[in-house]
């Protein structure tokens, strides 16, 4: 069952026909013929911009990466596994020469909020911040609670990115603020995309946002997962909210997307979670689903289109599931504004009570 839906979830017919244009990148699974297509040469020169990407080193942040590094941005990768980065980086170099002095890598636990704090000044030091991609995230995996006490899929896939852009928003208006003398496609340019999918359609109806406690017990790994990526919907929503005006001297979007039905490392999560069905999947995911290549353009196409920038009313705070999609097409649970705001006072509350930080958003 898990399997099938996995295999649903992928969207619309394309606008554009399928080709490659790459033989060096992946071959796309079944899942890839349905979906709007945002290849790397679609993407406008990055030189001079700057990235961050969380979970960079592997799966669909890797490949975003890959791509922003080709196009000529430097990106700042943050995950766990210093030797992923270097992995990254060695598997860059193979197409972009100069990849080792465009990628920097910091290497801090999500699931331990104090460890981010701690890496806030170091990125709030850099001199722009055009880019930021929320992609890092634990799977369809089980519970566990993280070094704060707090459930994994809560802490890492949600408050850990809620404290990112936290931290990181005045360098991210300071950024847009300097690019509004530019073309319409350079002053919205300054973006945060937060990864989420189309299995947030399965989770629980009864999410509350009341109390720390509902994201702190045990349930069905592909429940957490799902209900990790509706708080990413929600979040986004929220955020834009927060954000400066778009008309404003500091413009920033925030927009969520759905990467695919995308075959990467967290299906082994499944198998750990799962057993012979999780094993199953796994397997599916290696032949019918996207490669890492074609699940990372919704996220690049959110991030660097142009078309972004034109469309920029209806886009922010929106729910893309694919390159140049439609909106307004999440569950209604995701469109619950009230839940969302709950969501937002919550994540307020945790890292006050955890950390003593005051968020400033």
């Amino acid at each position: 069952m898990l399997i099938l839906r996995s295999i649903r979830l992928t969207q619309s017919l394309p606008k554009q026909a399928y080709r490659y244009t790459n033989p060096a990148r992946s071959m796309t699974g079944l899942a890839g013929l349905l979906s709007n297509r945002y290849k790397v040469e679609d993407i406008p020169d990055q030189t001079g911009k700057v990235a961050i990407v969380t979970g960079g080193s592997a799966g669909i942040g890797q490949q975003i990466v890959n791509d922003l590094v080709q196009k000529g941005a430097e990106v700042h990768i943050i995950s766990a596994t210093r030797e992923h980065a270097e992995e990254t980086v060695e598997k860059i170099s193979k197409n972009v020469p100069d990849a080792s002095s465009k990628i920097h890598h910091h290497a801090i636990d999500l699931g331990n909020l104090q460890s981010i704090v701690d890496l806030l000044p170091k990125l709030q030091s850099l001199p722009r911040i055009d880019q930021l991609y929320l992609i890092a995230g634990v799977g369809v995996a089980p519970f566990g609670l993280t070094k704060d006490g707090l459930g994994n899929h809560f802490a890492v896939n949600h408050l850990s990115h809620f404290l990112l852009v936290d931290g990181l928003l005045p360098k991210l208006k300071e950024t847009s603020e300097s690019k509004q003398s530019g073309s319409e496609e350079e002053r919205f340019s300054t973006r945060i995309i937060t990864e989420s999918s189309e299995l947030h359609r399965t989770a629980r109806a009864e999410i509350k946002c009341d109390s720390v406690e509902e994201f702190n017990q045990e349930d069905d790994a592909n429940r957490l997962y799902a209900r990790s990526k509706l708080l990413g919907i929600w979040f986004t929503k929220q955020l834009a909210q927060h954000l400066p005006p778009l008309a404003s001297s500091s413009p920033i979007l925030a927009i969520a997307v759905h990467p695919g039905a995308v075959a990467t490392e967290q299906q082994k999560g499944a198998t750990e979670a799962y057993g012979l069905l999780g094993k199953a999947l796994e397997v599916a995911a290696a032949v019918g689903f996207m490669s890492p290549e074609q699940g990372s353009e919704s996220a690049l196409w959110a991030g660097t289109a142009p078309a972004v920038a034109q469309r920029r009313e209806e886009a922010q705070g929106a729910y893309f599931t694919e390159a140049d999609g439609k909106v307004g097409t999440e569950t209604a649970q995701a469109q619950e504004a009230e839940t969302a705001r709950k969501l937002w006072d919550l994540s307020v509350k945790v890292l006050k009570d955890k950390l003593n930080y005051e968020v400033k958003m």
